[in-house]
C-alpha cells in the first residue's frame, strides 16, 4: 500500500503535469511563430492596452500580436478557442469564471504565484548593429522588428494527492498541499484562501519558463517595387536608395554633389544646356534629370524571361534593357540559376522529395 496507492495517484498527477507542460509550451512558441506574418512595412500605431490604456507600439501589430494570444491562451490551451462575448464562458469578463477549469488531478493557472501569461519583448539592436553611422542611419529610418523574445510559465495546484499517506509508517512529504475546489480555484492560485502562516506559492508547482526568442526580417519590403525610370514610386523603395545616397556620411556623395553642380552650372553659362537644368544646392530635381537625385528601373519579372526595360533612345528610338542582372552577356548567372531550380521547396527536382 504504501508503494503501489502514491505510485498509482502520481502517475495520474505526471499524467496533467505533462500536458500542461506542452501547452504552456505550445502558448511561447505559438505566439512568437505569429511575428513572422506581421507587415513590417507598415507604420507604428496607438493601440489600447489590455488594462485601458494606450501604447505606441514597436511595429505595427507587435502589441497586438501578443495581447490577442494571450487571451487565445488565458484558458492555458488552444483546444477551445472561443474567447469573446456570446463565444464561450473560458476567460470571461466575471473574474469568478472558472468554467475552464476542468481537471480532476491538477490545475493550472495563470495566477498562480511566480506564473505569467505570455509576454514579449523586443530588442532592435541585438543583431544588425555594426556601429558604422551610414549603417545606423538606414537601421534606424527603415528597421523594423528584430530579435523578439517571448516568454511564459504555468503555475500547477494539487487537487488529488494527499500530503502524505499512511503517516503511522512514513513522515515523507507526498505532494505540495492538497487544494479544495469548493474554496474557488482563483482564489486558490492568488492565495486568498491561505490558512495562518502559510506563504503564497508554498502550495504550487511552477512548471519551467519556456522561452524561445526569432529574429524577424526587419528591412524586407513585402510586395513587389515596380519604379519606372525617372520616377520616385515603388513602395519606398526609392526612399531607400535615396536614404544611403543622399547621406551626409557617404563622402563620394558630397563630392559628386558639389562637381556636378558646377559642370552643368558651366554647361549651361556655355550655352550647351539650356538654363532649365541648372543645378540649385540642396534643391534636387526629379530622378533622371539630377545626378544627386538616384533613378531607378525596377520591373517585376512576370514571364521568367527576364525584367525588360524600354528606354527612349536619342531619336525616338526605343531600347530593351534589363533592370537587373538577368543577363549579362557574359555569363548569365541569374538566369541560369532560375532554370536549374526545381518548383517545389528548397529547389526539389520532384514534389515532396526533399
Amino acid at each position: 500500500m504504501l508503494v503501489i496507492v502514491p505510485v498509482f495517484l502520481y502517475s495520474l498527477f505526471l499524467f496533467d503535469l505533462l500536458r500542461h507542460m506542452l501547452d504552456s509550451q505550445e502558448t511561447s512558441l505559438s505566439t512568437a511563430w505569429d511575428y513572422t506574418v506581421l507587415d513590417y512595412e507598415k507604420e507604428p500605431e496607438s493601440v489600447a492596452t489590455e488594462d485601458g490604456g494606450t501604447t505606441t507600439e514597436a511595429f505595427s501589430g507587435f502589441e497586438m500580436a501578443q495581447a490577442y494570444s494571450r487571451y487565445m491562451y488565458c484558458d492555458h490551451e488552444s483546444g477551445i478557442d472561443s474567447y469573446g462575448p456570446g463565444k464561450g464562458p473560458e476567460c470571461s469578463a466575471t473574474p469568478d469564471s472558472e468554467d475552464h477549469h476542468t481537471d480532476v488531478v491538477a490545475h493550472a493557472c495563470w495566477l498562480n504565484p511566480g506564473a505569467r501569461q505570455v509576454y514579449c519583448t523586443l530588442d532592435a539592436q541585438a543583431v544588425g548593429a555594426y556601429g558604422v553611422s551610414l549603417h545606423q542611419s538606414f537601421m534606424d529610418t527603415f528597421g523594423r522588428g528584430g530579435l523578439i523574445r517571448c516568454s511564459a510559465r504555468l503555475g500547477v495546484q494539487n487537487y488529488l494527492l494527499p500530503e502524505s499517506f499512511l503517516p503511522e509508517f512514513s513522515e515523507v512529504k507526498l505532494a505540495k498541499e492538497k487544494q479544495e475546489r469548493a474554496n474557488g480555484i482563483h482564489r486558490n492560485a492568488t492565495g486568498e484562501n491561505l490558512p495562518e502562516g502559510h506563504a503564497r506559492g508554498d502550495n504550487v508547482y511552477l512548471l519551467p519558463w519556456e522561452q524561445i526568442a526569432i529574429l524577424t526580417d526587419t528591412w524586407a519590403l513585402t510586395e513587389h517595387a515596380d519604379v519606372r525610370p525617372g520616377t520616385a514610386g515603388g513602395r519606398g523603395m526609392h526612399e531607400r536608395v535615396t536614404q544611403l545616397y543622399q547621406n551626409e556620411d557617404n563622402s563620394g556623395f558630397t563630392d559628386m554633389s558639389s562637381a556636378s553642380e558646377r559642370l552643368v552650372n558651366q554647361a549651361i553659362n556655355s550655352g550647351l544646356l539650356h538654363d532649365s537644368l541648372r543645378l540649385e544646392s540642396q534643391s534636387y530635381r526629379t530622378p533622371g534629370d539630377d545626378p544627386r537625385n538616384p533613378s531607378l528601373a525596377i520591373k517585376p519579372d512576370q514571364s521568367g524571361d527576364g525584367a525588360v526595360e524600354q528606354i527612349e533612345q536619342q531619336g525616338g528610338r526605343r531600347q530593351g534593357y534589363f533592370s537587373n542582372e538577368w543577363q549579362d552577356w557574359g555569363r548569365n548567372n541569374n538566369q541560369r540559376t532560375y532554370e536549374a531550380r526545381g518548383n517545389w521547396y528548397l529547389g526539389c527536382a520532384r514534389s515532396e522529395s526533399c
